[in-house]
């Protein structure tokens, strides 16, 4: 079933594009927000953590179970709404495109517009300094596109809909105050850590095999890179690009287009390989 549940998501997803309908937040953001205020609660960020996350994903579980006796089959919807509403928010691809046309232009005012809108840090960029920006950018994009979709769907298929909606609970409670949650951002690192390295795996089927596969062995075990780090090593060796090439505004846009079709493959490339796995089973 959860292949299924996979396909149907992804459909409606092609459909809705980045104006999802179940992407409504502000439940969480009261939750939150009830949690750090209530005297019952403990102040421990550890607690917080604890109750913040562990309320909802035991309230999922709790209606899982009531729908299993009612019906097998109404699994089915409530697998797709929770997976629905755990992929990532925004527009994406639309994004790149838009920044793209930026670089094209010698648009700087846009082209950070369209970076700060996909999440890029760009307060450390001087005025002009494109290679950085574009740097930024590629390395922010590579992650987006790995916190919007495959890391949702790994723990999906590992948890089922509870997995993914854990992983994006999480991403969204460090989004909340990123400044004042080490606790969550270390989770949120474990939690990555398998999917981040399974999905580099995976593109060395559906990118360069030997570049992707080298630097993939790189940091398979590393228990210090951070998820970006691990991720961009994956995508060079994958795309075949040169460390020491100059980010410009040609090979940046290059690289992007790249990146947006490896993810395309590498998407179908995990559909093939669970309806495999369905089979096999």
């Amino acid at each position: 079933m959860q292949l299924f549940i996979v396909i149907l998501a992804i459909s409606f997803l092609q459909v809705w594009g980045a104006e999802n309908p179940l992407h409504k937040d502000q439940w969480f953001k009261n939750w939150v927000a009830f949690v750090k205020g209530h005297e019952s609660v403990p102040k421990s960020s550890t607690w917080q953590l604890f109750i913040v996350l562990g309320g909802p994903l035991i309230a999922v579980v709790m209606l899982g179970v009531l729908v299993y006796n009612i019906s097998f089959w109404l699994l089915l919807p409530l697998g797709v709404v929770v997976l629905l509403y755990s992929f990532g928010r925004g527009e994406f691809n639309d994004l790149v495109h838009e920044y793209t046309l930026a670089c094209r232009q010698d648009d700087w005012q846009e082209a950070i517009a369209r970076a700060q809108h996909l999440g890029v840090t760009v307060e450390d960029v001087e005025h002009g300094d494109w290679s950085t920006l574009h740097q930024h950018f590629l390395d922010e994009a590579s992650y987006r596109g790995f916190e919007r979709m495959f890391a949702v769907l790994f723990w999906f298929l590992v948890l089922g809909p509870v997995g993914a909606l854990m992983y994006r609970l999480t991403r969204l409670y460090l989004d909340d105050d990123p400044q004042n949650h080490e606790l969550t951002a270390r989770l949120l690192w474990i939690i990555e850590w398998p999917a981040v390295r399974v999905l580099g795996l995976s593109f060395a089927f559906t990118g360069n095999f030997v570049g992707c596969y080298r630097r993939w062995q790189e940091c398979v075990f590393c228990l210090r890179r951070n998820t970006k780090s691990v991720l961009g090593l994956s995508v060079l060796g994958a795309l075949s690009v040169d460390d020491e090439l100059e980010q410009t505004c040609e090979v940046t846009t290059k690289e992007l287009g790249l990146l947006v079709r490896l993810y395309t493959r590498t998407l179908w490339f995990w559909l093939a390989f669970a309806a495999l796995g369905v089979l096999l089973i």
